[in-house]
C-alpha cells in the first residue's frame, strides 16, 4: 500500500501570512497536527505543527478588550520549520511508517512535482498497517 492510497484529500494549507490562530483553528477543525505551508501555486514552503504554535509566546495585553501588545511572530511564515517532513506518494506505508516514526512527526504533507497533494497521519498509516501486520 502506498502514501497516495492512505493520504486525505482535498488538501488544506496555509498560506505564509495565516495567523496562528488560524493554523490552530484549522488544525483542530481537521484533525491534523502540522498543516503545510504553501505559495500561490501550492508548492510546499514548510510546515507548522501544533507544538511551533505552542512555542510562540501569547502577545501581553487584555484579550477582553482585544488590545494586544506586540508579542513578536504571529504568522505561519515566521514559525514554519522549512525542512519539514514530506513524503512522495508512491512511498510504501511500512517506510512512511519508519520515516514518520524516526522523524517524530505524526503527519506530513504527501508532495508530487513539489505540490501538496495530500496529508497522511499516524493515524492513516496505522489503519492501512493494522490489517497487513
Amino acid at each position: 500500500m502506498l502514501a497516495r492510497e492512505i493520504m486525505t484529500t482535498p488538501t488544506f494549507a496555509l498560506t505564509p501570512s495565516a495567523s496562528l490562530e488560524e493554523a490552530a483553528e484549522m488544525m483542530t477543525r481537521h484533525g491534523f497536527t502540522s498543516m503545510p505551508v504553501v505559495d500561490t501555486d501550492g508548492k510546499l514552503l514548510g510546515l507548522v505543527s501544533e507544538t511551533d504554535i505552542l512555542r510562540v509566546p501569547v502577545p501581553p495585553g487584555d484579550p477582553d478588550t482585544g488590545v494586544m501588545l506586540d508579542g513578536g511572530p504571529r504568522t505561519a511564515s515566521s514559525v514554519m520549520r522549512q525542512s519539514g517532513l514530506a513524503v512522495a506518494g508512491d512511498i510504501d506505508v511500512r517506510e512512511l511508517a519508519r520515516v514518520m516514526t524516526d522523524a517524530g512527526v505524526r503527519s506530513a504533507p504527501v508532495v508530487e512535482g513539489g505540490h501538496v497533494v495530500g496529508m497522511v497521519t499516524f493515524q492513516d498509516v496505522l489503519r492501512a498497517t493494522a490489517g497487513h501486520a
